[in-house]
């Protein structure tokens, strides 16, 4: 026969059973940030841990020519050293993700090389670990279509830097034997529209289908969008081998350093719509 604990006794037990329940919650609602980040409740400092020791290290060598600098617009997302490169992720947007969906790993071939498979197998065990920390959803934050994305990128767009570049007097360029490009484009002909109110050619920069002088969209794989890359219009476009001064469009040449400019600016802009920095751009009206 099984011994039963006198009433008395037994209210004491549940009491103090009650008691360490109360003081577990209580220890873990104190704010400890080590063990859990963006509403999870899992081990966040076990998964950075494992990126410090053994993402980083195989991802750096390949992954941080491009990633680290921003060269040819690609999104900034690693810096110096593990920790560093930690926080630039969790800055980012969306690539703290589960592995399905996470631009880490569904982004493939691109202008620079693919993950491994010891590097893949390595990024999506510690995606893993992050998603059951941290609870997350299958929303990456990411734009869901070409449209989409160009919407973000206008949004982005900051019309201080635009200034500051000198891509304000893009209208101004002289072509070959028809004048300034703002003589064609004054209203938007060929989708291009360039206004003598430096004020208005921005805001039209930042629209659909203007937007594409500046970015066009990629696809992966599959056939579905990817992402966005400078699309080199402006730039290529009146030196084209197939361009002569007969046809609808005469030549003319950017200079060197508008050319550098607008890669410099399309690149930050990318860069800043990856990591969700967009709060603080300016718009004409703030610029001036």
């Amino acid at each position: 026969m099984k011994a039963r604990l006198p009433i008395a006794a037994l209210l004491t037990v549940l009491g103090t059973v009650g008691f360490l329940a109360s003081c577990a919650s209580d220890s873990g609602s104190s704010g400890d940030t080590n063990n859990s980040s963006g509403g999870g409740g899992g081990d966040t400092a076990a998964a950075k841990a494992f990126f410090v020791s053994k993402v980083y290290p195989s991802i750096e060598p390949s992954c941080s020519k491009c990633h680290a600098t921003g060269e040819k617009g690609a999104p900034v997302f690693l810096a110096s050293g593990g920790d560093a490169s930690y926080n630039a992720l969790e800055g980012a947007t969306g690539l703290i993700a589960d592995p399905s969906s996470s631009p880490l790993v569904q982004h493939g071939l691109h202008s620079g090389p693919a993950l491994t498979s010891d590097q893949g197998d390595l990024v999506t065990q510690w995606l893993k670990m992050e998603v059951t920390a941290r609870k997350l959803t299958g929303d990456t934050g990411r734009p869901a279509n070409l449209r989409a994305a160009f919407k973000a990128f206008g949004a982005c767009m900051d019309y201080k830097e635009w200034k500051q570049l000198g891509l304000d007097k893009i209208p101004l360029t002289n072509t070959e034997n028809e004048g300034q490009c703002v003589s064609c484009h004054i209203k938007g002909q060929a989708s291009l529209w360039l206004s003598p109110n430096p004020d208005e050619t921005f805001i039209k920069f930042t629209q659909f289908p203007y937007i594409q002088r500046l970015v066009v969209g990629s696809v992966n794989p599959s056939g579905a969008f990817d992402s966005l890359q400078n699309s080199r219009r402006m730039m290529d476009k009146g030196t084209e081998a197939q361009q002569v001064n007969a046809n609808s469009h005469p030549r003319f040449a950017l200079s060197p350093t508008v050319m550098t400019n607008i890669t410099q600016f399309v690149s930050d802009t990318l860069s800043n719509m990856n990591a969700g920095r967009c709060q603080g751009v300016t718009q004409p009206d703030a610029g001036k």
